[in-house]
């Protein structure tokens, strides 16, 4: 357990230090984070039996709660930016984006498939499936996990928001994160989170459609 916290930590550092600290493009961000969160793990734990990717095993009831929960989650965050973006600087994030991440309305189509698959996944990996596997108390399994995707997110969030809304959205991610979790408790896979997961970011990801075409 202390060895697989201590990683998570130490990554969550590392790619806060990449976000702010230093401006490399988006490709150097993501292959870092393929380094932290899936080579490096792969490597530490190697003897460990991952479970966790058994997807065969889910079962029909989960994947029901998990298409259902992912909509809701979709329009919660859809309906959370229309209602939050008086108060959101999009000029400012658009600009982030396009300089510091490089990001542009061309490339976007193509970060926006790897985020909705490739990126899920690699988070759902980490967070819902080998950090989990580290506690044996299902309060803690729940909890701590979706804490570190939370506070993960503030390197992305950070220069976007006021400090109020950086706080509600790190509280949205951890109880999102809770959410996740919960749903593969039944089944013991990552595959209802990852569904999930992949709703959120088809909200969110619609959202950077309305930034970049239609703001």
């Amino acid at each position: 357990m202390l060895k697989g916290l201590l990683l998570a930590l130490a990554s969550i550092v590392f790619l806060l230090w990449i976000e702010q600290g230093i401006e490399v493009s988006y490709i150097w961000k993501t292959m870092a984070k393929v380094i932290l969160f899936l080579v490096i793990p792969l490597i530490l734990f190697r003897k460990t039996k991952l479970t966790f990717l058994e997807i065969k095993r889910t079962d029909r009831t989960s994947l029901r709660i998990a298409l259902f929960s992912g909509l809701a989650v979709m329009f919660v965050i859809i309906a959370a930016f229309i209602v939050l973006m008086p108060s959101i600087d999009i000029d400012s994030l658009l600009l982030d984006l396009i300089e510091r991440a490089g990001v542009t309305a061309i490339v976007f189509p193509i970060v926006a498939l790897y985020i909705l698959i490739g990126n899920s996944l690699l988070e759902e990996f980490f967070f819902r499936g080998l950090l989990p596997s580290f506690f044996k108390n299902k309060f803690a399994r729940l909890l701590l996990p979706s804490l570190l995707f939370a506070i993960y997110h503030v390197a992305i969030f950070l220069p976007w928001f006021s400090l109020p809304i950086l706080l509600l959205a790190v509280a949205g991610l951890w109880i999102g994160g809770f959410i996740f979790q919960l749903a593969n408790e039944r089944s013991g896979t990552i595959l209802p989170s990852w569904i999930i997961h992949m709703f959120a970011d088809i909200g969110v990801l619609l959202v950077g459609v309305y930034i970049f075409y239609f703001h």
